[in-house]
């Protein structure tokens, strides 16, 4: 199953302020069938990482989806387990009043 991962992105608070409050996903099926995705998102604690988010579900052919998940946390990282190649995931950082962030988020595919 191939999976994307956003790497470890850097979230520091800034005078005071956290740069970024919400990671938005945008998961499209471009496949011809069902298929399943798994989410998983990690915050930095330390030199560790702890998973926060688990969330699995299936997505039907043609459809799109677009998910939200708060990242009150200094580095954050969140990796796309996904079951065809044809899913696309685009992730966007925002601010507490939703405008989009520095942060630039790249979704790159991990190898095995």
């Amino acid at each position: 199953m191939p999976y994307l991962t956003t790497g470890l992105s850097d979230n520091a608070l800034i005078g005071g302020v956290r740069q970024s409050s919400t990671l938005s996903v945008n998961i499209s099926n471009d496949d011809t069938s069902t298929v399943a995705i798994q989410v998983e998102g990690f915050f930095q604690s330390g030199t560790t990482k702890v998973k926060y988010v688990e969330e699995f579900f299936t997505l039907t052919a043609g459809t799109v989806v677009l998910k939200n998940y708060f990242i009150p946390f200094n580095a954050f990282e969140f990796i796309f387990f996904v079951s065809s190649q044809a899913v696309k995931v685009s992730v966007w950082s925002k601010d507490d009043t939703g405008n989009l962030t520095s942060i630039h988020v790249e979704v790159a595919e991990a190898s095995v």
